[in-house]
């Protein structure tokens, strides 16, 4: 009687952590934010955090529970020690190039789960050692068009098993995404693996090694912006929380 009664209490015990667990307060930091990406992430136990608007990073990094690098402006090519991009780059904002090394640094030492899109993938690629083309048309060709006077649709194919499951439902080997850049991966940073390309070879999607973090993906196109019913919106989104509230 009494070995039961220490089981069923475990059992309740057990039940209520879990639900107190569930219901902690997080917090995602967005290295700049914008309606699409708070939508994506909306949550009732997760607060959200524009790391662009607050002047001492210092004092929220301690919160996060998530970090997400957002799309945005060119990164400035002398962080991967390019001179010659200088000349394709829209504006720089050397301001947030300084903050999202910051963001990533403290991810990576910290196994801190991130999510990099668009510029954040390519930022993700630079600040572990990698390279961008500075231009794609020029650089690699028009055989996919990555962008045209503003947002496109491509097919990207499947790459690397192995790491598909954090980005990509496994249900299919190629997939329609959204595109708006010029710029893109050219040479890969040690431990970052390319999970899916679109077909004139420009990195996709790519994982960083999980015996390196145990979850840092990024991807070229922009998932916040697929839709609420779209399957890789929700696997990433999905894929987040549950590390956030693991």
């Amino acid at each position: 009687m009494n070995s039961y009664c220490t089981l069923i209490f475990t059992l309740l015990l057990t039940l209520n952590l879990s639900a107190q667990k569930v219901d902690e307060i997080k917090t995602i930091i967005l290295s700049k934010a914008s309606s699409n990406y708070v939508n994506w992430v909306k949550h009732e136990n997760i607060n959200v955090l524009d790391a662009y608007t607050i002047d001492n990073t210092d004092s929220i990094l301690a919160l996060a529970d998530a970090i997400i690098l957002t799309g945005g402006e060119d990164i400035n090519p002398l962080h991967y020690s390019d001179t010659l991009n200088l000349k394709v780059c829209g504006p720089i904002d050397y301001s947030r190039d300084t903050l999202e090394l910051k963001l990533f640094n403290y991810s990576f030492e910290n196994k801190i789960p991130l999510v990099g899109v668009c510029r954040g993938m390519q930022m993700m690629n630079v600040a572990s050692g990698g390279t961008l083309f500075g231009d794609i048309p020029t650089q690699l060709g028009n055989d996919v068009i990555h962008r045209n006077n503003g947002e496109v649709m491509h097919q990207i194919a499947i790459t690397n098993n192995t790491y598909e499951k954090f980005i990509f439902p496994s249900d299919l080997d190629t997939f329609l995404v959204n595109s708006w850049h010029h710029q893109g991966l050219k040479d890969i940073a040690p431990n970052i693996n390319v999970v899916a390309r679109s077909f004139d070879g420009l990195p996709e999607a790519v994982v960083m090694d999980t015996t390196i973090h145990p979850f840092m993906i990024g991807v070229q196109f922009h998932p916040e912006r697929l839709g609420f019913n779209n399957k890789i919106h929700l696997l990433i989104r999905d894929n987040l929380f549950k590390r956030i509230f693991d």
